[in-house]
């Protein structure tokens, strides 16, 4: 039997959450350690005392109510192929078991390995040994790397990551042979002056750690093509970055860069720039020397304005402007027309050059939300010849152009919400393409009759409106799964709103209903209902023909006094809000005990159905 919930107290808006599943019965928790522990004999005996330890089950352990014991993953499933997991040891150099063949502790967690530190050297040991050349000892709990890493002069390839490593020693200079060098996610506040020895090395790896600027040695590695320091604290890039210039990937990203130094147009092979989230408040105009940049990241920085040299970027395909400081971009952006999206999300532009868009052929992807814009860019219709998607929430727009999209073939999505809209265009009917429309939050007091014309339109969202009423043509919308009226002024809804066989979720919450109409019967994909802060007095018998309905707000309306017995019909109904409903005509013993009783008193007193029409 589905399960109701009544939300407590705040708006009726604020839906409730779902109710809590329930816990993992016993039996099931006896069957799974049972097999755990046959599973554990098995490879016990199979890989010996490595995993004897396994044998040890964890008879408290938690169960998940959503696995199945018969499933083919997890822990008990890891572990039944131990011939894989000896391959994996042999083919890997590791200083710990995998994750999912360690034991389980009271908790169902896996322990960390504390291996003893001399597992460390024979690992260094066998890998001088058998002249290998990648040597992994990522995740490994490990505090320190000892001298004789000099020993292993093949090395191509070492990851150190995910340790608790403050320094490296001096020896490790002595890989000269080392091209990969993974080193993130430790604790390292510099590097040793010998790494200038490592002059084949085109990967370097220092994310998340603690520096607090670039290791001068890190200057002098003249071969890396490749240098992560995302995730640092470094204030300040040298002069010295200049030196790099064999770099293509150069990632800055979370750190709390201030100025970048104009060295830094040397990279010219660069061609990925990730510098969001510092501090920046200008760009050198040297950036525009980079030329082979295809992505440049500067987005949630503090910048007041762009070099008009970024136009000799010709080949940038991805520019990152979202969340900076600024009131206008450069003209001459039109010549990166490789831009494949256009995003100055969160800036103070009030208005783009006029053929910017028009020269940007590529872009799929408009987005001007959540600056001071009060007009549409002045491009004309051929500014969104190749857009998908345009976005311009939260602006001061009041008006959208006539025929301002007429050329736009491509759109799907078009989204004003939060603007000052009054009225929609008069053409609004040649939009044919459309998938999606966002016009919450403005101030239509209309929609065209033309709206029915959308024919692929599948989510409306007319939310925060002022809206009296919906015309007919609204039933021609038959590909439509969302329709959100909340807060409009409708006092009543059509008949035709039954043609709309696909929808599925209904918000109409805080209007001015006095009913529903009998038509809601045909909306048979309906999973969602939200009519709360109405003035209803009923609901249509109807409903009760609602058989996906999954939750069901009525909230706050304060003239009902019944619900009708059919509603019981609705076996998959699982959420129902009816607090601040009066309901005078259910015992009042009924009500006093929620939702869930308020449903079943329902299908007691409904007749049952004995044939699909059932009224």
């Amino acid at each position: 039997m589905a399960e109701y919930v009544a939300t407590s107290g705040g708006s009726g808006r604020n839906s409730p959450k779902p109710p809590d599943e329930s816990p993992v019965l016993a039996s099931r928790e006896k069957r799974v350690n049972f097999w755990r522990r046959a599973v554990q004999a098995v490879v016990a005996q199979r890989n010996g005392s490595r995993l004897q330890e396994l044998q040890q089950p964890a008879r408290d352990a938690k169960v998940s109510p959503t696995t199945s014991c018969l499933s083919g993953s997890g822990p008990i499933a890891a572990v039944l192929d131990g011939s894989q997991l000896s391959l994996r040891f042999n083919r890997k150099v590791r200083l710990t078991l995998p994750d999912d063949t360690r034991p389980l502790s009271a908790s169902g967690k896996a322990k960390k390995s504390a291996q003893p530190a001399r597992d460390l050297f024979k690992e260094l040991a066998r890998c001088r040994d058998e002249k290998l050349i990648r040597l992994d000892l990522s995740k490994s709990n490990i505090t320190i790397v000892p001298p004789s890493i000099k020993d292993l002069t093949l090395l191509t390839e070492l990851y150190l990551y995910g340790n608790k490593l403050p320094v490296l020693p001096d020896e490790i200079g002595f890989l000269t042979q080392l091209q990969v060098l993974a080193l993130h996610e430790n604790s390292f506040t510099t590097l040793p002056r010998s790494m200038e020895n490592l002059n084949v090395l085109r990967i370097l790896d220092l994310r998340h750690n603690k520096l607090q600027e670039i290791p001068d040695v890190v200057y002098k590695l003249a071969t890396l093509t490749t240098l992560h320091l995302r995730f640092n604290k470094i204030r300040t890039v040298t002069e010295e970055i200049g030196n790099l210039t064999n770099l293509t990937i150069l990632s800055l990203r979370e750190n709390k860069v201030k100025i970048l130094p104009k060295e830094i147009g040397r990279l010219e092979k660069l061609t990925t720039l990730d510098l969001s989230n510092n501090q920046l408040e200008q760009l050198p105009a040297e950036v525009g020397d980079l030329v082979s940049l295809t992505s440049l990241d500067l987005q949630h920085n503090e910048l007041i304005e762009i070099p008009d040299s970024i136009g000799n970027l010709t080949s940038l395909n991805r520019l990152g402007l979202r969340y900076n400081r600024l009131t206008e971009v450069p003209e001459s952006l039109k010549c990166c027309c490789s831009l494949d999206e256009f995003n100055i999300e969160h800036n103070n532009i009030v208005q783009l050059p006029a053929s910017l868009l028009a020269n940007l052929i590529q872009i799929s992807s408009v987005t001007l939300s959540r600056n001071r814009f009060t007009d549409f860019p002045g491009g004309g219709p051929a500014q969104f010849l190749s857009a998908q998607s345009v976005t311009m929430e939260h602006n001061q727009i009041s008006n959208i152009p006539f025929q301002i999209f007429s050329r736009a073939q491509h759109l799907t999505k078009i989204n004003l919400k939060e603007n000052l809209l009054k009225n929609l265009p008069l053409d609004i009917g040649t939009w044919t393409n459309v998938v999606e429309l966002n016009f919450g939050t403005n101030k239509l007091g209309a929609l065209p009759v033309d709206i029915g014309l959308l024919v692929n339109l599948e989510v409306l969202i007319l939310s925060n409106n002022e809206l009296p009423y919906l015309p007919g043509s609204i039933g021609k919308l038959i590909k439509l799964r969302v329709l959100d009226l909340e807060e409009n002024k409708l006092q009543s809804l059509p008949s035709e709103l039954g043609n709309l066989r696909e929808l599925q979720r209904l918000v109409v919450q805080a209007n001015q209903l006095t009913s529903l109409p009998q038509a809601i019967k045909s909306l048979s994909n309906l999973t969602y209902v939200g009519a709360g802060e109405n003035l209803l007095s009923s609901l249509p018998k109807e409903i009760g023909q609602l058989d996906k309905l999954e939750m069901l707000y009525l909230n706050d309306n304060s003239y009902l006094h019944s619900l009708p017995i059919e509603l019981g019909y609705c076996n998959n109904l699982q959420i129902m809000s009816i607090e601040n409903c009066p309901l005078s005509l259910i015992p009042a013993e009924i009500v006093a005990g929620g939702p869930s009783l308020v449903i079943q008193y329902l299908r007691l007193q409904a007749p049952f159905p004995n044939h699909i029409n059932r009224y």
